[in-house]
This record gives C-alpha cells, structure tokens and sequence, in this order.
C-alpha cells in the first residue's frame, strides 16, 4: 500500500531546500557505452566560473541516463567505459563551496543498461516478449530495490547529494504483460484474463493497476532516500502533473517537469496553472536548445529573448524556472551558451520580487478531469502523449486570450475550492463524479458561471445545461456565426433541443450567417437566478488548441459577454497579452505575459528572435479602498491610474515579454 501522505511533510521549512529557489542550470549527458572522455576537460576552476556567469539557485548534473550506464565510477552498477575523470566529483566540491544544492539527473523506469544485464526485468508486451519500443523496467521486478536504491544510497554516501530528479518515469511507464504483474493484476482483482489493448474488458482496472505499480515504485526509492538523508529532496519528473492528474500518493518533496523544446509557451502554461494547484513547490524546466528537425537531431541554443518568454509562463505562476543544457562529452560548458543562460537569469531575478511567494487571485478555473483523462490515454498512461488534455489546453489559451485569469484543477480540487471562482469551465469532458456535478449544480443556484462544450453535454450534463438530445453525435465539420461572420469547428458534434434554456448561436451548414443556419443550436444559454450555464454542443476547445483560429476565440468571447462573470480585474489588450492576477499580503499584482514574435511564422520557424512591445492595454480593478501606489514592475515607472468608488483603472502604454502591474494596498473584491 502507498503511505499515507500524512506521514510526510514536502513543505517542511529546514528540510525542503526547493521551497526558496526560483532560477537553476540543468547540465545531462545520458552517458553510454560509445563514450570515450566524460569529466576529460572538466576543472573546478572552468564550472566555477561559468556558474558563476549565471548564479543559479540550484544545480542538477548527470549521474545516470536512459542508457543506463552512469558517468560516475558506481560500484553497483554499470559505469560508462568512457570515464576518463570523476565530473560529479568536481560538481559536489564546487557546489558546495558555492551554497548550491546539487542534484541527480537519473533515469528511474527507462535503463537500456539494466535490461541488458536482466531480461526479467524489462517491461513486457501484449505478445510475451520484451518491449523494445523503449528501455522500460517492469515495476514489479527487482530492478527498483536491486540496482535504483542501492546506486541513489551510493550518491549519498559518497557525495552527500541534495536531491533526484528522476526522469524516464511515468511516460516511460507503459502496461506489462510478465507473469508477475498478471498474477499480481489477478490477486488484487480476480481477473486473470488481462486486456491486451485499450477498449478490452477491464482495460480501465488494469491501466489504474499499473498507475498504482508505478506510485510504489516511486514510494519505495523516495522512502529509502529520505531514510538515508531527510533534507535529499526526490523529485519524479511530470509525475502528478497534466499527464498524472491523480491526487498525490507518493512521497515526492516537490513537481517538475521538462516542457516541449519548440512551441513551448502552450504547454508550459497550462502545466504552470496545474502544478500551482497541488499544494507542493514545483519547477518547470525549459530547454535551452531547439530543433527545426523532424527528428531530435540537428539542435541550436534558443535566443535569449526565447528563453525569457518561456519563463515567463512559468513564473508568474509562483513557481521556479530551470534551463537545461548539455554539457560537451568531455564535460566542458560552452561559454557563449552560458553566456545567453545569464541573460535569462538577469531577466528572471529582475521579476522574482513580485513572482515569488505569490498566491492565486481565484478568477476563471478550467478542469482537468483525471477520470476523463485516463479514459482516453490508451497505452500512454501518465502522459499527455495521447492529446486527451488537448480541450483543456485550448480552454486555458481561449480564455488567456479573452484576458481572464485563469487556473486549472482536477476534481477534488475544483469540488473544494469551486465557490472561489467567478467562472467555471469544462472544457470536453466526460465521467464527470456525482459529487462535482452536484457542486456545479449548487454553483450555478448561488450565482456562477459555468460553461460547458462537447458533444456529451446532452448526455452528461443535460439538466444542468437545460437542453434535451435530439440526435446522435455528428461528425464533419460545421460553422457558427460570430459577429457577423463564421468560425470553423471540427466535430462530432451533438444536434439538441433547448428545453430550459435559450438559444443563441445555431449551427450552420456553411458559412453566411442568416442564409446557411440548421434547427440546431451551436451555443445554449440556460439563466438560473443570478447563476448561468452556457453550454457549446461542438468540441470547440480541442479544435481551437490545434488551430488557434480567431474567429473562434471571439465565438468564446461572445460567450463570456453572455455570462458576464465579476471578475476582479477586467482587461482591453491585444489577445497576444495574458493576464495573471496573484498577490502578496496588501499587494495585487496583474503580470502581463506577452506571447509575440516578430518573425514571421512557418512551420519551420521554431525560434523566437525578439518579441516586440505589445500595447496599450486597460485595466478596470475592483478594488474597496484607494491604493497607496500603482506602478510597473520590474521598470518601477509609474502609471497613469485613478479610483473612484471602487473601481481602479489603469493604462500601461506597453509590455515586453513581462511585465506587472502592481497595486500598493487596496483590497481587491472578487464581486462574488
């Protein structure tokens, strides 16, 4: 059984050092069996200055990749043939003069290496054999406490290591089909006959068993850690992120998680508002290099500028940023790329005044169901591999880009805390619990503002929407007027009947509005009270996620005109601008993240050179009392701003990549 979370403390303050970084340098080789010079031309002299070019909060080095073969000489496991000197030695001493925590980048499921060595420990497929798709452990076989705890114990006895960030888990966790986990799989459920793919019977029991295989394995390394060194932190990267919305159940001391390196700002902002939501400190790491490539070859370090945007959809969050880099072979750091990391750290600290240690101001909240998401991972267990978070994502961008503030929660999450929000949003998304649908129910009877989308609402959430099914889902594309003109979204969508509620976009079978418009309405409006339910009956979310059309934003936008929640701040922006309201005690901060380029697109254009000034932008701020001061962080300037009888309005000329507006005293009021 997995511990009781109670039984640890993650937010300990002493013990769990991550609780104060905010900016460090990831450095990994995955080191094999071809290498021939690891650690060769590293000197404490060449790290400690290029680390301090960049004064980092924290540092994470190679120790072991997804090969297997460690770059350090263990002696209880494979060390790489090509070490000619001990680089993690030279990291240990200069961290440690430095007052840095250092960490191990180690490959936890994935190790080539191990199943190398022990063919019963590798994960097996559907057909009996070894997976070969990828170097995945079985985590039933010895593999956790014969090789991974022994080598983590090892770490800290001769390097009195500060932490794990251990990478190749659970999206590298997939079904096993060994003896073991059938039998295991038979005792705890008494099905002896496993599904071998995704829509079988009991496919939904087996996923879940190995979801659970996958928390002990956590549970067993994490445990054995802490024994030998409370204060090492173990971290299992993306474990209990978008891919893993389950609630926590291992003892992990913080979250992280390497976003994508091209077309990171997406990704990286709705695992941002996700990992803000679970109540442990958390990173995420950017990568510093990108590729134009169809393949993961032919990488070039990202601009500056780059680099800064991507930050900056993390830490106004309250979160910490790193920024991964590869060493050469021979473990020597490229001064010019070191260089562009301190330019982004300068950009960092610059903002973290008013980006740590900061709290959610609760506005708009869009749900990641978990039940909804494992239902449609398939063999991708814990990851977002599969796409099934894509409506959720499109949610958060078509919201960021209407100017709310969003944050995103799984169910408990929003069941607990959904009285705190001004609008709700369940962006395509099915096996929703009773206890959220009565919640939702109980929302909308007190004044909230939910919206609703997908071709399941009828089915789902019919009488909270007031609508009636009139036919079965639909495939193909169809329209829906906006403002005059069309948006084009891709189904299945769902022909109902308003029967509670008001119609008020219909579906049209092309294009003109008023000529091409079908019986069936696209958008419903039910009012119940103050309270409002807006339900879209197409899958607009996850077809705005994978084209970002405009027209379909303004449709959402038109449906936030409609509900018209109170929110606290209010904003008139370019929709490349988006809006992040937090606070600090007597302080309410509303960053601004501008998520421009100013080169031209093409599908090959992975780089962000310069990221030009966006403006001007208006906000409209509830607030009870006069503030003390109003001005723009981190520049300082002021700003031209009044308040009158609770409203503030503010006028900022222009943003750059981030930029906040930051309002001395005057208590916000949420109008709820």
């Amino acid at each position: 059984m997995l511990r009781d979370p109670t039984d640890w403390n993650a937010n300990e303050p002493g013990r769990n050092w991550h609780l104060d970084v905010f900016f460090g340098l990831h450095y990994d080789l995955h080191a094999n069996a071809t290498d021939t010079e690891l650690g060769a031309d590293l000197t404490d002299e060449h790290l400690r200055a290029e680390l301090l070019k960049v004064r980092p909060d924290w540092v994470q080095c190679d120790c072991k990749g997804h090969a297997g073969y460690t770059s350090w000489p263990t002696e209880v496991g494979s060390p790489s043939p090509g070490i000619v000197k001990d680089a993690l030695r030279i990291h240990r001493d200069v961290t440690r003069e430095l007052g840095l925590p250092l960490v191990m980048h180690y490959s936890g499921v994935w190790d080539s290496r191990a199943i190398e060595l022990h063919h019963d420990w590798a994960r097996v497929g559907p057909d009996g054999k070894p997976d070969g798709r990828i170097g995945a452990t079985c985590n039933l076989s010895p593999y956790t406490d014969e090789l991974m705890i022994p080598q983590m114990i090892e770490l800290i006895d001769k390097y009195d290591v500060d932490g794990f960030w251990v990478d190749g888990e659970n999206w590298a966790t997939f079904p096993c089909y060994c003896e073991r986990c059938k039998a295991r799989f038979a005792q705890e459920t008494g099905v002896s006959d496993v599904p071998e793919e995704p829509g079988k019977p009991h496919w939904d029991e087996w996923a879940a068993f190995h979801r659970r295989l996958f928390e002990h394995h956590v549970g067993r390394y994490a445990d054995a850690v802490h024994a030998r060194k409370p204060s090492c932190l173990v971290c299992s990267n993306w474990a209990y992120t978008v891919g893993h919305p389950d609630e926590i159940g291992a003892p992990v001391d913080y979250l992280s998680g390497d976003f994508t390196w091209r077309w990171a700002l997406s990704p990286a902002a709705l695992e941002a508002r996700f990992m803000a939501g679970r109540g442990l400190h958390w990173d995420l790491m950017a990568w510093g290099f990108t590729t134009g490539e169809e393949g993961m070859t032919g990488w070039t370090f990202k601009p500056a500028a780059q680099l800064c945007q991507e930050a900056a959809c993390v830490i106004p969050l309250g979160g910490a940023i790193s920024i991964y880099n590869t060493p050469q072979r021979s473990g020597h750091l490229t001064g010019w790329q070191q260089d562009v990391m301190a330019e982004v750290a300068r950009f960092v600290r610059a903002r973290q005044p008013w980006c740590q240690r900061t709290e959610s101001v609760p506005q708009a909240v869009v749900l990641l169901s978990a039940e909804h998401f494992h239902a449609h991972t398939g063999v991708h267990l814990m990851s977002d591999w599969s796409g099934a978070q894509a409506p959720v994502r499109g949610a958060l961008d078509a919201l960021l880009e209407n100017h709310c503030s969003v944050d995103v929660l799984n169910e408990r999450g929003l069941v607990e805390r959904i009285g705190d929000y001004a609008l709700v949003v369940i962006p395509e998304q099915t096996r929703l619990p009773d206890d959220l649908k009565s919640a939702l129910a109980e929302y909308v009877a007190d004044g909230g503002k939910v919206i609703v989308s997908g071709p399941a609402v009828a089915d789902e959430l019919a009488g909270l929407a007031g609508v009636a099914a009139a036919w079965p889902a639909r495939d193909g594309f169809v329209y829906v007027e906006v403002s005059g003109e069309a948006t084009t979204v891709s189904g299945p969508w769902r022909p109902v009947r308003a029967a509670d509620a008001k119609a008020v976009a219909m579906v049209m079978r092309q294009q003109e509005p008023g000529r091409d418009e079908t019986e069936f309405p696209a958008v419903t409006l039910r009012r119940v009270g103050r309270g409002a339910v807006a339900a879209i009956h197409l899958p607009v979310f996850g077809h705005f996620a994978a084209t970002h059309y405009p027209r379909t934003r303004k449709l959402v936008g038109a449906v936030l005109q409609a509900l018209a929640p109170e929110f606290t701040v209010e904003m008139e922006a370019p929709a490349r601008v988006h809006l992040v309201l937090r606070k600090q005690p007597g302080r309410l901060i509303a960053h601004l993240v501008n998520t421009g380029s100013a080169h031209p697109t093409t599908p090959k254009q992975c780089t962000v050179e310069e990221v030009p000034p966006a403006g001007p932008i208006r906000l409209c701020v509830r607030a009870e009392r006069r503030p003390r001061a109003v001005y723009l962080a981190p520049s300082m300037a002021g700003l031209a701003w009044s308040w009158d009888k609770g409203l503030l309005e503010v006028e900022v000329a222009s943003v750059g990549i981030l930029d906040s507006v930051v309002v001395e005293g005057g208590e916000p009021n949420d109008g709820r």
